[in-house]
């Protein structure tokens, strides 16, 4: 008799809930999405942070939403920075659409970037929910699988981790990429999907936004050997009785090798993934595969940028450790799979190193991790623990409903948990709503991070503490001393403190450790352009748009230096430069950077002047106020400087600088 390799329709096990049951469902439901909402209901408006500056905040690409075509072309515009520009044209189309749904301002706004992201989170929560239900029922039929697939939604998504996922916006790559997985992996399991190949939508949607979505081919594979075919690991090289699931997914293994050549081709050439040696990266991702799971269970350390390094040594005890690890983790997998009642447990955890795989495996990338990498792989990791937890439970059922202690145990945990888990999201979003904070964090927890270190110093350098930031960045220096941007912002540093020779020698530092970077080119034009040099400035901002044509503030500094008439032509002065700037272009900004050098000229009264003419533009300009108050501490003018001081710390009580200066004349004053 001939044979096919068709499947037989899914049948999942039968069973009914009553209608109180169905309400107590939808109750829970609500209740997630409301708990979910109050743990990140204050994230909406945390700013753009880290590599979202060269994707989003720099990138003209997304300023105009006829772009889109283009994206999928040409790969530059995924980045202003060569070595990032990967093709991820579904990344920046979603960055488009969120700038044009915001309005279109001269800067993009977070909010609805945010809006969007949390969206696609709460759509995830609901694939989570049917998918992890599909695989429960052709496991083991119960009334309470509805229940379980929920609390594996809730787990997921009021997990403490994700948050670091949720918060960093161009990590949208991560979260809506799994979104697309979810969804192919649902279709895929629907019989009408499959013979129509409609899960490959999604898919190939997904990755347009990140690789990592081809892992749809090998997980749909084993959803076939799991719960279809019934069959464990022990027949994993049964090529002949595997054969009906491997054809069935042959067209999934065949677009997704299309789709990573299509994207390594499609890659800027200047693309850089990391400058680790595959070995190297290899032998230290056991461990860090530790460390993934102990944040599944205790996420006290995350870290926004970790100061994780290779390890070089291969007899290290941590690749022993990590080896180790990850072999009594797949043997737990193999044993589980051996029985159809606890086959989603080893279905989570080869989910889990299988997601984990195009970032943990033999290609080594710029960081030898992430905490925001594990959006993916914690959902295998859920169901696992998960499905896990409920068999244990209903070995026990029966003395379990007899005891209320336990049943009370039981609500109590849960509480706890989730509790937790919410305050600990709240905590994390509070981390990401301001620059200062989320850097700070990274250095107390990553102290061997020099991007770190370098921007908390940046942070403090915002806020006016010069000298706060200088210590940081010699730290920075000295812990990662070949780091283009800490000399970069050294040079920035010394320019605002008056460092010609030091700002000079930093900034030319920065290009030679660097040349394609940029942001180089950008601060070091924007230097020579305030210090009158404006040839020079125009020489090197060229070169900069020569490598990133589409970097925002190289683009803005050339317009500058071409239409106003004040860098037409070099001027020797700094003085004279800042008087004309204000003459014909009268800003606050310019005013506070005359009263700037008239103050390091001692011209004090003309520093309270110029000041003065700041506060008629913009009332309530806190740095005016300083600028004031520093320069009657100079004159020994106490009492006008302290009217000043309090007077700005009033509009700006964040202001390190005046509250310094301020105590200053207090101290003056009393000592007078």
């Amino acid at each position: 008799m001939a044979t096919t390799n068709r499947i037989a329709p899914l049948t999942e096990q039968p069973y009914s809930l009553s209608l109180n049951q169905k309400i107590i469902l939808i109750v829970c439901s609500l209740l997630l999405l409301g708990t979910v909402f109050f743990a990140y209901k204050d994230h909406f408006n945390n700013p753009f942070e880290f590599d979202d500056a060269h994707t989003i905040v720099n990138n003209t690409a997304i300023r105009d939403i006829k772009n889109i075509p283009l994206f999928f072309k040409d790969a530059r515009t995924f980045s202003t920075l060569p070595a990032n520009q990967v093709y991820r044209p579904g990344v920046t189309t979603l960055n488009a659409i969120d700038y044009w749904l915001s309005g279109e301002k001269d800067t993009p706004q977070p909010f609805w970037f945010h809006v969007s992201i949390f969206t696609s989170f709460i759509v995830l929560g609901i694939l989570i929910y049917f998918f992890s239900l599909k695989i429960y029922n052709l496991s083991f039929s119960n009334p309470l699988n509805p229940y379980i697939a929920l609390l594996t939604s809730a787990v997921f998504m009021l997990h403490t981790a994700n948050a670091e996922t949720i918060n960093y916006i161009i990590a949208r790559s991560d979260s809506f990429s799994t979104v697309m997985i979810l969804l192919a992996l649902l279709l895929f399991s629907i019989d009408v999907s499959r013979k129509y190949f409609l899960y490959l939508i999604p898919m190939v949607i997904g990755f347009t936004v990140k690789e990592p979505t081809i892992m749809v081919a090998p997980l749909a594979f084993l959803f076939l050997f799991f719960f279809v075919e019934q069959r464990g690991l022990d027949k994993a090289f049964d090529f002949k009785g595997n054969s009906k699931a491997i054809l069935l997914v042959i067209p999934a293994f065949v677009v997704a090798a299309f789709l990573f050549l299509l994207s390594a081709k499609m890659a800027s050439a200047d693309f850089l993934p990391g400058t680790h040696t595959r070995w190297e990266y290899l032998r230290t991702q056991p461990f860090v595969i530790v460390h993934y799971v102990n944040n599944f269970f205790f996420p006290f350390n995350l870290s926004a940028d970790t100061d994780w390094n290779v390890i070089s040594n291969p007899f290290d005890e941590r690749v022993t450790i990590g080896i180790l690890f990850v072999a009594t983790t797949l043997y737990l997998a193999y044993r589980a799979s051996l029985q159809k009642h606890t086959r989603p447990i080893a279905f989570g955890i080869l989910w889990f190193y299988l997601a984990l795989a195009p970032t943990s495996s033999i290609v080594p990338l710029a960081e030898v991790l992430n905490d925001h990498r594990v959006y993916f792989p914690y959902i295998g990791l859920t169901m696992a623990v998960v499905w896990a937890l409920f068999l244990l439970y209903k070995k026990y059922e029966q003395p379990i409903r007899k005891s209320l202690l336990a049943q009370v145990g039981i609500a109590l945990f849960l509480l706890f948990f989730f509790s937790s888990h919410t305050y600990g999201v709240r905590q994390r979003c509070e981390v990401w709503s301001t620059p200062e904070k989320l850097w700070v964090d990274v250095t107390i927890k990553s102290p061997r991070n020099g991007r770190g270190l370098m921007n908390y110093a940046n942070s403090l350098m915002a806020k006016g503490d010069f000298k706060g930031a200088e210590e940081y960045f010699n730290k920075a220096k000295n812990v990662w001393p070949y780091y283009s941007y800490v000399y970069i912002n050294l040079g920035v540093l010394y320019g605002r403190t008056s460092r010609p020779e030091e700002a000079e020698s930093n900034f030319k530092y920065a290009l030679k450790l660097d040349p394609k970077n940029p942001a180089s080119y950008y601060y070091y034009g924007n230097y020579l352009m305030v210090n009158g040099r404006a040839s020079e400035a125009n020489a090197t901002v060229n070169a900069g748009l020569s490598i990133s044509p589409t970097h925002l503030d190289l683009l803005n500094l050339k317009k500058e230096l071409t239409t106003n008439p004040v860098y037409a032509t070099d001027i020797k002065s700094k003085l004279e430069l800042l008087e004309k700037l204000c003459e014909t272009t009268p800003t606050p900004e310019n005013y506070i950077n005359l009263s700037l050098e008239y103050y390091n000229q001692q011209r004090f009264l003309d520093c309270v002047s110029a000041s003065e003419k700041a506060l008629e533009l913009r009332p309530g300009y806190d740095a005016a106020y300083n600028n004031i108050c520093s320069a009657y501490n100079m004159l020994k003018e106490w009492d006008k400087a302290i009217a000043a001081g309090e007077k700005g710390v009033s509009l700006n009580p964040n202001n390190q600088l005046l509250k310094n200066n301020l105590a200053a004349s207090k101290k003056g004053k009393a000592s007078s």
